[in-house]
């Protein structure tokens, strides 16, 4: 059985300024580091542009209900379910974005 690695998420810089927030996400002894936006979604939920910073990376997420959620990084496309939306969804919850 595969060891659950633990994963945080830290939003280092609030979008309500510009539009634009910086978080990090933690995985054991990793750090990512991402920009990201929100951005009109008219086909329910919320949308983001995530960019994760050094690779060039960029996502577009939807958050919302079960339903609603997608992300065009390669964990959603292969397992339905990524950092990025459980990231943000965890921002959202505690009222940060």
């Amino acid at each position: 059985m595969a060891r659950r690695v633990e994963r945080t998420i830290r939003l280092v810089r609030s979008p309500h300024v510009d539009g634009i927030g910086v978080l990090r996400i933690t995985t054991g002894n990793h750090l990512d580091w991402y920009t990201f936006g929100e951005i009109r979604c008219d086909i329910g939920g919320r949308g983001f542009a995530i960019h994760r910073l050094g690779l060039g990376n960029l996502y577009h997420v939807r958050v919302g209900t079960p339903e609603e959620c997608s992300c065009e990084c390669l964990g959603f496309l292969r397992h339905g379910r990524c950092k990025h939306i459980l990231g943000l969804r965890a921002l959202m919850g505690r009222g940060e974005i």
